[in-house]
């Protein structure tokens, strides 16, 4: 037990280690120990004896999160509850992480190469100093079953200069706190980082051109946005967004990060500019799926995400998500659909980390959940 243990934590500080054999030693260790998912692959006739390659290891539908206690240890252990936003029906997922270490290496490493590094060209560290963190997200205190809020924590105290803050506060955004420290940065000429989700941000973009409100914040600013293009009641195609941010902001499209992550993974995948094209770090895959055959969808073809995060330690590695999504065809990509440029692909399975997906939406018959739905609620 811990020498899966140790040999994962080392691969998510390093990102040194072979996927394949960690990811087939970790789905025995949690076929062994999580008792809802042992019965799940157990129905299927699924042991880790039948399994020979990390495609094939089970993964779990992310509503099961729901209703089954999918974790490798008591659950009155954890020192971690994270909780969807809800959905639609209003039944949040649950996440039990006993031990964040690992969620918390994953994080800090992925932030550092996607977003404090951000070089949108080879997506590595340029240093980024400490600026200040302008979070439009709900401080921890007020939030603390929402991994994103913890999220936004860590990266906080790890790389957030003085002035750092949550604009978030008691359920409502405080709008003209925000525009006093962005007059401040423009006028310092003190480069910042913001980070919100998607539909926060655009909510702020609105309450700006509705005030006539505008800055040319320092070049070297950056912004990073979770939670999705899509609503209930909104949708905003990925360049729009990124106009808009130039717009009100000033700052350039390469400077802008797409986060995407949920509550039911402990990794998170990051896009640059105004793709939808996301990767993640060399411990995670993510398959394109048939959602009727389950099998890897061709490349180009449009299927469903399933992801495999070795982070997962104290869950379920494997998830089948709700979100649509294709590898990008050798050809280049339609107008607007991703990066406009080719990718060389190796076949099933044997893609490169770095080579990602495209991210397109939600599947349409699932319940709209998550950031953009919390955000929602109280932007109404």
């Amino acid at each position: 037990m811990e020498r899966i243990q140790y040999k994962i934590e080392s691969f998510l500080r390093t990102g040194d280690g072979e996927f394949e054999s960690l990811a087939l030693e970790l789905f025995h260790y949690q076929f062994n120990l999580n008792r809802s998912y042992r019965a799940y692959c157990e129905a299927q006739s699924i042991t880790p004896a039948s399994v020979e390659r990390w495609q094939d290891i089970p993964a779990v539908p992310i509503g099961a999160f729901k209703s089954a206690e999918l974790a490798t240890f008591p659950i009155g252990q954890a020192s971690a509850v994270f909780k969807s936003s809800a959905t639609t029906t209003g039944t949040p997922s649950r996440h039990y992480i006993k031990d964040l270490r690992y969620y918390e290496s994953s994080l800090k490493t992925g932030f550092q190469r996607f977003v404090a590094g951000a070089d949108p060209k080879k997506h590595y560290v340029a240093p980024l100093g400490q600026p200040p963190f302008l979070i439009l997200t709900p401080p921890p205190s007020e939030a603390p079953h929402s991994s994103l809020s913890w999220m936004m924590d860590v990266v906080k105290r790890t790389w957030g200069g003085p002035g750092s803050d949550y604009f978030i506060q008691h359920g409502r955004l405080d709008e003209p706190r925000l525009v006093r420290s962005l007059r401040r940065a423009e006028e310092s000429k003190q480069p910042v980082v913001l980070l919100g989700t998607t539909i926060t941000l655009l909510a702020f973009f609105d309450y700006c051109r509705t005030h006539t409100l505008s800055w040319q914040l320092s070049a070297s600013s950056r912004l990073m946005d979770t939670g999705g293009m899509k609503t209930q009641k909104r949708e905003i195609t990925r360049p729009e967004f990124v106009r808009q941010v130039g717009e009100t902001l000033g700052i350039p499209e390469d400077q802008c990060v797409n986060e995407y992550g949920m509550c039911e993974l402990s990794s998170q995948f990051y896009g640059h500019g105004a793709s939808c094209y996301l990767q993640g770090p060399p411990w995670t895959r993510t398959r394109v799926t048939d959602p009727l055959t389950g099998r890897e969808s061709p490349a180009g073809k449009p299927g469903l995400l399933r992801h495999f995060d070795l982070a997962n330690v104290d869950s379920v590695l494997a998830i089948q998500a709700e979100d649509l999504g294709l590898v990008p065809s050798p050809n280049p990509l339609p107008k607007g659909r991703g990066q406009g440029s080719a990718f060389s692909l190796q076949g099933e399975g044997g893609r490169s980390p770095d080579e990602g997906f495209i991210l397109l939406g939600r599947d349409p018959s699932a319940e709209v959940k998550g950031c953009s739905l919390s955000a929602e609620a109280f932007l109404a």
